[in-house]
C-alpha cells in the first residue's frame, strides 16, 4: 500500500512478441463509469485477478479513496487480438467509508455463479480494511456489493508503521459446505517480515467472517529465490491453486515506483480440505518460474486462446503500467 498521491504514469511500449495491455482511469465520482479499451495513457495496475472463464478474467484496481478510476475491470482474450479492458461499474458501496480503497485481491466464490469476493489490504488509520462480496453481471460490465465484511486488523495503517498488507484471496469449498477464506499477507515489513497465510470460516447469507486462534495466527511462508533484501520481499503477492489441488504463490520485490521489479512464482504445498489445516505445507518449496522487470501481483489460471500456456499473470509496475501475460 502507497500511502502517498502518484504521479502521472509513465507509458512505456515494450517491444516483446506477446501483448501490453495498458488502461487508465476516467474521471468518476460514487460510480465507476465503464469504457472498453487496449490502450489507455494512464493506468491503476493489476493488484489482483481471477478467472471468470477461459478467456476473460476479473481483476481488481489498487486506487487510494481519494483517487478517481475504476476499481474494477474483466479482461478478454481472444486468439489473434490484444486483450481488451472493459472496466466495471459499481453505483453503490454500501459502507460509511465508501468507494473501495487499495484493492488488493479477489476470489470466484464456489458454487456461487457470478458471485465474488474482493478485500482491501488493510485498514488505514482506522478505516476501509473491508471484504466485499458482489455479483458481476459480465454483460453489462456492472456488479452489485451484496454484503461488506470488515477483515482482522492485527495492525493498522497509519503514518507511524505499515501494518496488515493483505495481498491475496482463495476460497474454498468444504464437503460440508462451508467456505473457508484464505488470506494472504505479503510479508516484507517490519510488523510482518514473512508472508503468512491466514484462514477463516465465511458465512455470506450472514456475512460473518470468523477466525481460529490457529487460522488467525496463519502460516508463514518464505518465497524462494535471489532477492536483494530478504527482509523485505514481498512473500505473497497472489495465490493460484490448480485444478490438482497445488498452491502456487507469487512474490515480489518492489524498489520504488521506478523499480527495478523482480517477481517469482512457487508451489507452497496442496489444499489439505482439512479447514483447521487448510494448507500441507511444502517443506523446501522452490521457484517454479521466475519473471524478471515486472511485480506479479495477479495470478490465476491458463487462457485457452494461448496454446500451452499453464498460467497467467498481471503485474502493477507503478510508474510504467501494466501487464497480463501468459506464462508456459
Amino acid at each position: 500500500m502507497e500511502f502517498k498521491i502518484r504521479l502521472s504514469l509513465l507509458v512505456v511500449t515494450l517491444l516483446l512478441p506477446l501483448w501490453l495491455p495498458m488502461y487508465g482511469c476516467s474521471s468518476v465520482h460514487q460510480a465507476d463509469q465503464a469504457t472498453e479499451t487496449t490502450s489507455l495513457p494512464q493506468a491503476a495496475g493489476i493488484s489482483g485477478m481471477t478467472q471468470i472463464d477461459g478467456n476473460s478474467y476479473l481483476v481488481v484496481h489498487d486506487a487510494l479513496s481519494f483517487e478517481n478510476g475504476p476499481r474494477m475491470s474483466i479482461i478478454t482474450l481472444s486468439a489473434n487480438a490484444a486483450p481488451v479492458f472493459h472496466p466495471v461499474t459499481i453505483d453503490a458501496w454500501s459502507h460509511g467509508d465508501g468507494r473501495a480503497s487499495d484493492l488488493e485481491s479477489l476470489c470466484a466464490v464456489p458454487s456461487r455463479s457470478h458471485e465474488y469476493l474482493m478485500a482491501e489490504s488493510g485498514t488505514w488509520k482506522g478505516k476501509y480494511g473491508r471484504l466485499f462480496h458482489l455479483r458481476l453481471d459480465s454483460e453489462t460490465k456492472k456488479a452489485v456489493i451484496l454484503g461488506v465484511i470488515k477483515l482482522p486488523v492485527l495492525a493498522d495503517n497509519n503514518p507511524q508503521q505499515v501494518g496488515d498488507q493483505y495481498e491475496s484471496l482463495e476460497c474454498i469449498k468444504g464437503a460440508d459446505g462451508r467456505l473457508l477464506l484464505l488470506l494472504g499477507e505479503r510479508g516484507g515489513s517490519q510488523r510482518f517480515p514473512e508472508g503468512v497465510i491466514r484462514w477463516g470460516v465465511i458465512d455470506l447469507d450472514s456475512h460473518e467472517l470468523v477466525f481460529t486462534k490457529k487460522g488467525l495466527e496463519g502460516m508463514k511462508v518464505n518465497a524462494p529465490g535471489k532477492w536483494k533484501n530478504e527482509r523485505t520481499n514481498r512473500d505473497i503477492s497472489d495465490m493460484y491453486i490448480s485444478p490438482e489441488g497445488e498452491l502456487y504463490i507469487s512474490a515480489a520485490e518492489d524498489n520504488g515506483d521506478n523499480g527495478p521489479f523482480s517477481s517469482v512464482i512457487y508451489s507452497a504445498g496442496k489444499i489439505s480440505g482439512n479447514f483447521n489445516f487448510p494448507v500441507i505445507a511444502d517443506q523446501h518449496p522452490e521457484v517454479w518460474r521466475t519473471i524478471s522487470s515486472i511485480k506479479i501481483e495477479g495470478l490465476s489460471g491458463p487462457a485457452e486462446s494461448v496454446a500451452g500456456s499453464q498460467m497467467s499473470i498481471g503485474s502493477d509496475d507503478e510508474n510504467y503500467g501494466t501487464i497480463w501475460r501468459p506464462v508456459e
